[in-house]
């Protein structure tokens, strides 16, 4: 447990200084720009850690951008599991 809290810690500066223009700081989303909520039990694009990553590494629809070449693949991972610890979802 211990290394998922420091996991935690690293992403969520990350997280915050990436993501939150558009999904809020506290992940529950900017509706005006289309950012969904990712604190909820919905996904637009599949609800597991694999599929967060994939949107993180791919974008979706040019609306979400790739972060893929920028975040790198350990970033990305502690990135994904992050916003997927997020939602209600179990």
């Amino acid at each position: 447990a211990v290394e998922a809290d420091d996991a935690a810690m690293s992403a969520q500066p990350l997280f915050v200084a990436l993501c939150s223009s558009c999904h809020m700081a506290d992940g529950t989303g900017n509706q005006l720009l289309g950012g969904p909520n990712l604190t909820d039990d919905v996904w637009l694009y599949g609800g597991s850690a694999e599929a967060v990553r994939t949107t993180l590494v791919q974008g979706r629809n040019g609306v979400m951008p790739a972060h893929g070449e920028f975040l790198g693949e350990k970033r990305t991972k502690i990135l994904a599991a992050y916003v997927y610890s997020m939602s209600d979802a179990e």
